[in-house]
């Protein structure tokens, strides 16, 4: 009952209660006005009428098209409302002119800025896809002078990840969506308490609603008190907005611009197995040594800037810049977020090694729910002998979700796609490597909420031995998990009504 009572009375509850009495008086008015039927019908039949020709008209993805179509169709002037209302994330001025400043202070080292002519020199294709993350908001370089380790838990990378945040001396930057009291947690806050009387700096951003239920409020302030610089991304308002869907998704840790770790894990017992909700937790992610690490120290400067237009905290100095000892391979950390604010960064990232992959392309992620563009870049790449394997969850931690993940699989076995689910239980880790030359690893699952909504990031990397290590845990983890054929993904009545229910208003969610 005290579990019950503080959900009920929970900050997350009340927002979603005073959102939905929001939502229910708009539509309670719209039919109370129902007696001026004609006069509304006509105003609706010409609003509706604008609203289709404008998005047929606008250079967005074709589902999204077809979804809101549906919405404006089927919900007479309250579709074409909402169309209105929520159709894209307009940004505001103050916005817009914050990202301009932030891109001014980020600033590459002259050093850096070379990396791509020489990976022109090397390889042709490489550099192509290289050039295509070159967006000015994803602030991604190419490093060389870098190296990096790749873990295939947790429990391996949070070990390492301690050992680094003992031995920082200067600085220390934490960006995650979920944090949660806990022995992971703990011990993390305990070195970073300790670190503050040493005089490192200490810097956390955490997503409002990612830790909505995990953290007390005023958690923050808690923090603040005790040295730590911290910061809530995103803080939720009890009102009906577009950007309640821009969560920062990201999960980075940078130790003096020269160590970082990204990946899937956030700071809560369950991704160190510590906890146990779904079953056994398989996650992973990479830690960078060298130049890498200040590419990742400048996407959080820049996403701290862009929470608090605080736009002078985003400027880091070239001559702070140290390089490593590279291990032959090229990287960028590259960042994304919501469309059309990044022009999908991170799908195309994922396209531009499916279309031009020529053995093979292996994905985890736990959830997958994509648009057309992946479904047939992956199907093609099948049809034309590629081997595509994708592992997702045999145990769900979010039941909807699960359909529709599901939904997803009869369509890509027929053009030749292996799916497999990880059946010790839910696997959280985002990877895609392919051809023993190319690796994704980062914040970014295959749905559209990560690849239209959130703020993520991810290294992509070239050339390195992490790529073939990468691999290597992929089929260590094939090993544990079921293929699903032909019968096994068919879909029940209940499942396909959902199914048709979720690619009609699944680019909306």
């Amino acid at each position: 009952m005290r579990k019950l009572g503080r959900m009920i009375f929970s900050r997350y509850a009340v927002c979603a209660l005073i959102i939905g009495v929001e939502i229910t008086l708009f539509i309670s008015i719209l039919f109370i006005a129902s007696e001026f039927f004609a006069a509304l019908f006509s105003v609706s039949a010409i609003i509706s009428l604008f609203a289709l020709v404008t998005l047929i008209n606008s250079d967005v993805n074709p589902e999204y098209k077809v979804s809101w179509a549906v919405v404006i169709l089927v919900l007479p002037y309250i579709g074409s409302t909402f169309y209105a209302l929520f159709f894209r994330r307009r940004m505001t001025k103050k916005e817009i002119r914050t990202l301009i400043e932030i891109s001014k202070k980020c600033n590459t080292p002259p050093s850096v800025s070379e990396n791509l002519t020489a990976l022109y020199e090397k390889n042709l294709l490489a550099a192509g896809k290289a050039r295509a993350l070159k967006h000015d908001d994803a602030l991604a370089d190419v490093f060389t002078d870098t190296s990096s380790e790749y873990f295939s838990s947790g429990e391996a990378l949070f070990d390492s990840l301690c050992k680094d945040l003992r031995a920082a001396k200067k600085y220390i930057y934490l960006e995650y969506f979920i944090i949660e009291e806990g022995e992971m947690w703990n011990t993390v806050h305990s070195i970073l308490t300790e670190k503050v009387k040493e005089g490192v700096t200490v810097k956390l951003l955490y997503d409002d609603i990612g830790c909505m239920k995990t953290l007390r409020r005023g958690y923050s302030k808690k923090l603040s008190a005790e040295g730590i610089d911290c910061r809530v991304f995103g803080k939720v308002t009890p009102k009906v907005s577009t950007v309640h869907n821009n969560r920062d998704h990201r999960k980075i840790t940078v130790i003096d611009g020269t160590v970082a770790y990204t990946g899937g894990i956030n700071l809560a017992d369950e991704y160190i197995n510590k906890k146990v909700r779904f079953g056994h937790w398989k996650d992973g992610g990479v830690k960078v040594t060298g130049g890498a690490a200040w590419g990742f120290a400048r996407q959080f400067l820049a996403l701290w800037a862009y929470n608090s237009f605080d736009v002078d905290s985003a400027y880091i100095s070239p001559e702070e810049y140290k390089g490593g000892t590279g291990d032959g391979g090229y990287y960028i950390p590259f960042a994304t977020g919501p469309v059309p604010i990044y022009d999908s960064v991170g799908k195309n990232a994922f396209l531009n090694i499916i279309n031009q992959s020529e053995r093979y392309v292996y994905i985890t992620t736990p959830y997958l729910v994509i648009d057309f563009d992946l479904t047939e870049a992956l199907c093609c790449a099948a049809e034309r002998g590629v081997d595509v394997r994708i592992i997702t969850p045999a145990v769900a931690d979010k039941r909807g979700v699960k359909v529709m993940t599901k939904s997803s699989y009869p369509y890509l076995i027929k053009s030749g796609i292996e799916i497999y689910e990880y059946t010790p239980g839910f696997i959280h880790e985002k990877l895609l490597v392919s051809d023993d030359d190319y690796a994704v690893i980062g914040s970014i699952n295959f749905d559209y909420r990560s690849l239209a909504h959130h703020f993520e990031d991810a290294l992509w990397i070239y050339g390195s031995p992490t790529v073939r290590a990468a691999r290597d845990g992929f089929l260590e983890t094939l090993e544990k998990s079921a293929r699903i054929d032909e019968k096994t993904a068919k879909l029940g009545v209940r499942e396909g009504l959902y199914r048709i229910a979720v690619k009609i208003f699944a680019p909306l969610l």
